[in-house]
């Protein structure tokens, strides 16, 4: 079907209307016909066609109710006879100038799902006998039936056309050439276009726990960033299926991801990412209206992962699938996926104010002496276990950490608590209090420096969250009496 296929529908079926109006009128001898919609979303009556010999008529494009006699007549289902002067005030018909010639009105209501959603007027200087023009009726209204029923299919096809269109540009927006956090970033925000009301969420593993990592960017009501997934959600099912899974939420049961997520409704989509037969990470798509999982909807969702999957698998050799797809080293999550994250939630900033974003350096106090103590495999070891010890999740908070350089981590705790940074301190350094207890047996006393910034408008770009949180970060290291900065 050509593009224009659906303008030219339209144009046809005004014409058709119009001939069938004209049609009406000849065949009933009336002085005048004419057709309008009843726009009730509107509260107007949007003219279609008329048909008349009378000099003194013009219509306009369209009326408010109250503005037309037709308003106590709007929701009709059988045909009305009404006399001018009697039932309708000759002031009324607003389409006269001059004088008003007509006498009688037949109103005839076109019904559609139980709906009044047309009225065709019939107008004339003498009585209208419904009996003898009945069979004119009839034909007129079924065939109105049937052009209105072959212009909706012909724009529904249409508009299924252009769907699918749309499915076909975003999978060859994939390219293998592109980094994978890039592949991922174009594979959420093109499954978002199929849940407008919804969210669609990236899971994957990192810091020995599941965390959403990433988001859409015009999700509504998004998992928090580093939210940690929990057993019994749709995410954790299609992981250990290592299949979709589709799910309506009843009495806000089950989660998508965790308990920490607030009231879940509607329904989800859960969709393992498999690479070299590996579940690397899952997709959670999520809107309030079930409905909008249509099966065409969910294949083409299960089919974006599927091709994004195979994209990133061909710059992946099946030896690297040894460490987390989005890890980097130490078990901390890759700079690529936090900046692309930040550069996300950036653009979140105005869809719920209520949700503070923190992001931040952190490193241990005195590194030079860890380097004398524990030879460089050992170190290795010690790096991811303090990644895994600063997890922000594993003390009750959305968040996750990101490696930056050699022992300076990068964080990012999102919450709806203002001193949620203070608490997650707090937690942490109370653990610390007699020691922190390496993977290798050892204990080793520790402190942590950090600098810390807040997500808000005075930042355009995550390379500006960086440099001033790099500064805070040394600020906190030049000053042996602080232990955060916050820039």
């Amino acid at each position: 079907m050509a593009l224009n296929r659906q303008d030219k529908a339209l144009r046809e079926f005004k014409q058709i209307m119009e001939d069938l109006v004209h049609l009406l009128r000849t065949s009933t001898k009336v002085q005048l016909t004419y057709m309008c919609w009843v726009n009730h979303a509107r509260q107007q009556f949007v003219w279609e066609t008329n048909s008349t010999t009378l000099p003194n008529v013009m219509f306009q494009d369209r009326v408010n109710f109250d503005h037309h006699f037709l308003d106590q007549y709007k929701e009709i289902d059988e045909i009305t006879i009404l006399q001018v002067g009697e039932d309708v005030p000759k002031g009324k018909l607003i389409h006269y100038f001059d004088f008003v010639s007509a006498k009688n009105l037949l109103l005839l209501p076109f019904i559609n799902k139980g709906e009044t959603v047309a009225i065709t007027v019939l107008e004339s200087d003498f009585d209208i006998e419904v009996e003898r023009i009945k069979d004119q009726l009839l034909s007129y209204n079924n065939a109105l039936v049937n052009v209105l029923d072959t212009y909706l299919e012909v724009v529904d096809l249409h508009e299924q056309q252009k769907e699918w269109e749309t499915y076909e540009s975003s999978l060859n927006k994939f390219n293998p050439r592109l980094h994978k956090v890039d592949i991922l970033k174009i594979m959420l925000n093109e499954m978002q276009a199929y849940v407008p009301n919804g969210n669609v969420s990236l899971l994957c593993h990192g810091m020995d726990t599941w965390n959403v990592v990433l988001n859409s960017e015009k999700g509504m009501n998004s998992s928090k960033v580093g939210l940690k997934m929990e057993d019994k959600s749709v995410a954790a099912d299609a992981l250990e299926k290592g299949e979709p899974v589709f799910s309506m939420h009843f009495n806000n049961n089950p989660k998508r991801v965790s308990s920490g997520e607030g009231r879940t409704e509607g329904a989800s989509f859960a969709i393992p990412i498999i690479i070299h037969d590996r579940r690397q990470a899952v997709v959670v798509v999520s809107d309030d209206d079930p409905l909008s999982f249509k099966e065409s909807a969910k294949h083409k969702l299960t089919n974006l992962v599927r091709v994004a999957s195979l994209n990133i698998q061909a710059a992946l050799s099946k030896s690297s699938m040894a460490t987390d797809l989005l890890t980097h080293s130490f078990d901390a999550y890759m700079p690529e996926l936090w900046e692309v994250a930040l550069e996300t939630e950036l653009k979140k900033l105005d869809s719920n104010p209520r949700i503070k974003t923190w992001f931040g350096l952190i490193s241990p106090e005195d590194i030079s002496s860890l380097r004398t103590k524990f030879r460089l495999e050992e170190l290795q070891k010690i790096q991811a276990d303090f990644v895994r010890f600063l997890n922000p999740s594993v003390y009750g908070l959305s968040g996750y950490v990101g490696f930056n350089s050699d022992y300076v981590y990068s964080v990012i705790i999102q919450s709806e608590k203002e001193d949620a940074i203070d608490e997650w301190i707090d937690k942490f350094k109370t653990r610390l209090a007699h020691g922190l207890k390496l993977s290798n047996g050892h204990t080793v006393d520790v402190s942590f420096k950090i600098g810390l910034t807040q997500l808000g408008s005075d930042c355009a770009n995550s390379y500006q969250l960086l440099t001033k949180a790099k500064k805070a970060h040394a600020q906190a290291i030049n000053n042996s009496e602080s232990e955060a900065v916050v820039a």
